[in-house]
């Protein structure tokens, strides 16, 4: 999992975010936590705290997750991506992307992979 950590994704969007990732990981599945803003700040496994420390807050880039996610496809099976979704990239991931964008976002079609839009 990354988190977009950028300083135009609000502390009501993280914690959004880690709520979600919190019932991902009750449901049984190991997860790892990413944390970018425009650079990869934190990798850590995930323990099944609903809160983390908040690394980052500065501006937004998302190819430093998915080339990383690219360079360690034998690692991990998909990369789900929690942001505001406000960015681009040209990267093109090895894998299985889903892009999960907080319930203020507008959609970004441009994304690689699936995108999909909490609505609570």
């Amino acid at each position: 999992m990354a988190i977009d950590t950028s300083g135009s994704v609000s502390n009501t969007e993280l914690q959004e975010f880690m709520g979600e990732i919190h019932h991902i990981y009750k449901a049984g599945v190991d997860v790892t936590i990413m944390q970018c803003d425009t650079s990869i700040r934190s990798i850590e496994a995930y323990k099944g705290k609903n809160e983390i420390n908040v690394v980052g807050r500065g501006g937004t880039e998302f190819d430093p997750v998915l080339d990383y996610y690219n360079a360690n496809q034998k690692k991990y099976t998909s990369l789900v991506y929690f942001t505001d979704g406000e960015c681009y990239t040209s990267v093109v991931p090895k894998g299985n992307v889903l892009w999960v964008l907080s319930e203020r976002s507008s959609m970004n079609e441009s994304l690689p992979g699936r995108v999909i839009k909490l609505e609570l």
